[in-house]
């Protein structure tokens, strides 16, 4: 059957738009590749978040260093990388559409070259006016890693205080990026970079206030100010959280009990080396303060028992409450009480406030003699 010519042209018409329409829509997958040097293995991982799952991929990289990866999206998101047995990381944002490219050396993640996408440029941009700085903290933290991996724990005092300065220059020149671009997602980025520390609160919820638009909407600023509530809320200053757990002979004990005592609170593992040796010490200041009848309790939360329980050796040489818990860093009372690193010891008032975070255990009997005074 012969068609009428009109329909054919009005055919060919309306399949053009439909064609020019598909081709200009937006694909919802985005795309990440690169060229990295001091790669170590032939795979790396890139971890992310959507809605309250998160996915982990394994993205295989030749012996040149070249990958790529594709994945479908539906907003902006954070992906975590990490490179060479899990020792480099680095992240990068991806949205629908965008084609983001990697370059650089994983010794200096720090600087890696980032492009693609308007956060990833701004970002990169921001590195590149202070590579002088992230370089010099990269080869002090790589000089560091080279000690620890042929057995040398003596860190030069030298290293420490040099790098306390670049962060501390760092975090100024981040400030002043994030005041002079308040609305834009870098802003939050760096924000989570080099303010995301107990130490740093007051500075990272003042900057925090200033976000605007999208930059204050960004799941990273939500995330941000969460950790900003959790931190105060276990600070010094704040009342410590209660809990209620059984200790190693089975007996409920809860915080509120010791009302009207200062307690020694200390975050430990069955697992950690550090916590056993120091151990030693937090027996002889315990006896040392009941000898003195100082009106302390001593109470000790350990964690990974599920891995290495209690030897009867820590049970019968320690005489205060010993309350173990399932679930590592992620068991309620670590969690509570920001704890990130073991051993760690908080001193609580009588009147179950937190009156101390990360007191040295051999400082304790000097603090408490100046608390009797």
């Amino acid at each position: 059957m012969t068609k009428h010519p009109l329909i054919s042209v009005l055919t060919l018409f309306f399949l053009s738009i439909i064609l020019f329409a598909s081709c200009n829509r937006t694909s919802d997958s985005f795309q990440i590749s690169g060229k990295l040097e001091n790669v170590i293995g032939n795979y790396f991982f890139i971890s992310y978040e959507k809605g309250d799952s998160v996915f982990l991929d394994t993205v295989a990289i030749d012996q040149k260093g070249e990958f790529s990866y594709k994945k479908e999206i539906d907003h902006l998101t954070v992906l975590s990388l990490y490179f060479n047995d899990n020792t480099r990381n680095t992240f990068v944002l991806a949205d629908k559409g965008w084609n983001v490219k990697i370059k650089g050396d994983l010794l200096f993640s720090d600087l890696l070259e980032i492009k693609g996408g308007d956060v990833n440029d701004n970002i990169t941009e921001f590195k590149n006016k202070n590579k002088e700085l992230l370089s010099s903290r990269a080869k002090i933290l790589n000089a560091t890693e080279k000690r620890i991996n042929d057995n040398d724990s003596i860190i030069p005092k030298d290293y420490v205080a040099d790098l306390k300065n670049i962060n501390f220059e760092l975090s100024n020149v981040a400030e002043a990026y994030i005041q002079s671009h308040p609305d834009q997602i870098a802003s939050a980025m760096l924000l989570n970079i080099f303010f995301k520390d107990e130490t740093s609160i007051p500075r990272l919820e003042e900057n925090l206030a200033l976000l605007r638009g999208k930059a204050a909407d960004f799941s990273i600023t939500h995330e941000l100010n969460e950790y900003v509530k959790k931190i105060k809320s276990s600070s010094a200053g704040a009342t410590a959280p209660l809990f209620s757990l059984k200790n190693n002979k089975g007996e409920t004990v809860n915080i509120s009990t010791f009302r009207g005592k200062y307690v020694l609170l200390t975050f430990a593992s069955t697992t950690c080396s550090v916590c056993i040796d120091e151990k030693k010490d937090a027996v002889s200041v315990y006896e040392q303060l009941k000898k003195e009848k100082r009106n302390i309790e001593f109470i000790t939360i350990v964690k990974d028992i599920e891995q290495e329980p209690l030897s009867k050796a820590i049970t019968d040489s320690v005489k205060w409450d010993l309350l173990p818990v399932e679930g590592g860093w992620a068991a309620k009372p670590f969690v509570e009480y920001n704890i990130n690193e073991m051993p760690y010891n908080i001193l609580i008032s009588p009147s179950n406030q937190i009156l101390e975070r990360d007191i040295h255990i051999l400082a304790l009997p000097k603090k408490m003699e100046e608390l009797s005074k």
